[in-house]
């Protein structure tokens, strides 16, 4: 009886470390796929920066300040960050925590399906 029951917690063990595994790597892949679209998404918004701040330049026939406008939202976007720096925050740790928490309880989600 004993044998059973030492069986019994080596494999709630050895699940437990399964799920723990699943879900951590099931992080980590959504860490990279994020890490990856916002490399392609800071491209795109560099690229199209300039790209705005060059026809601005053009309908204004001034080169400085096409670019001196883009920079001015730049500059009122930094602004709005830090104002709501902690509300933003929140946001995003309620994001992570409900993604973790979602990996870890639904043992039959889409991840499993990939």
């Amino acid at each position: 009886m004993i044998n059973y029951f030492k069986k019994y917690i080596n494999h709630v063990i050895a699940y437990a470390k399964l799920e723990i595994t699943d879900s951590v790597s099931n992080m980590i892949g959504a860490g990279v796929f994020g890490i990856l679209a916002g490399v392609c998404g800071l491209m795109i918004l560099f690229m199209g920066s300039i790209a705005t701040a060059y026809l601005l330049s053009n309908l204004l026939e001034d080169l400085g300040t096409g670019f001196l406008i883009v920079m001015g939202f730049y500059v009122l976007l930094f602004v709005l960050f830090i104002l709501f720096r902690k509300k933003i925050k929140l946001l995003f740790t309620n994001n992570v925590v409900e993604a973790a928490m979602e990996a870890m309880d639904d043992p039959e989600s889409e991840n499993y399906e990939n």
